[in-house]
């Protein structure tokens, strides 16, 4: 009976180290995706004023953002009103170097992702998220300041915009915090 008594307190003692193993610990969750820009429009936080198809000219347009946290950019996004490639590109808004360029074939009016490889992204660091286009939607709040603006870990500042096809991919030089042309967004994924 002694030893069928020892043999129990050893197999529960052996299951007790079994469940605390380290290996539970390497299973982080990881945070839920972030779409800043989505997320403002989907709340009424600007309203659609109107919508522009093959205008004769292409601007580069897009927003300038940092974010609370340090985390990654896993998709580019765009919504516009027609079917086609466009340009999406994002930058490092200080160095204005280009982390990353992908041409997103849009569905006529429904936001559309595309996949990138993991762009590390560092808290408080200002990026700028664009695409070249000629067909964009409006965005304002009847003249109100729509920017800066938080959206989760992300705090848009500001919209820009340059004129032309801008084939060097130049940032824009004009800002508004009254209004929103096209619709480009980010996939956000902060770190625990």
């Amino acid at each position: 009976m002694k030893v069928q008594k020892a043999i129990l307190k050893l197999i529960i003692i052996s299951a007790l180290f079994i469940s605390c193993s380290k290996d539970d610990d390497s299973d982080l969750i990881e945070q839920a995706p972030q779409y800043p820009m989505k997320t403002l429009i989907e709340t009424g936080h600007m309203e659609l004023k109107s919508t522009m198809q093959q205008w004769v000219s292409h601007f580069e347009v897009g927003y300038k953002f940092k974010t609370f946290k340090n985390g990654k950019i896993t998709a580019l996004g765009i919504r516009v009103p027609h079917n086609d490639s466009y340009r999406v590109t994002l930058c490092n808004a200080e160095t204005e170097e280009i982390l990353v360029t992908k041409n997103i074939v849009s569905s006529s009016g429904l936001l559309s992702f595309e996949t990138i490889d993991p762009i590390n992204i560092a808290s408080g660091v200002a990026y700028f998220v664009s695409v070249n286009t000629n067909d964009y939607y409006t965005f304002n709040d009847s003249g109100n300041a729509m920017f800066p603006v938080e959206s989760g870990d992300v705090l848009i500042t500001d919209y820009g915009v340059r004129s032309g096809t801008n084939p060097d991919q130049i940032m824009p030089v004009q800002y508004s915090k009254v209004s929103y042309v096209g619709m480009v967004d980010i996939k956000f994924i902060p770190n625990n």
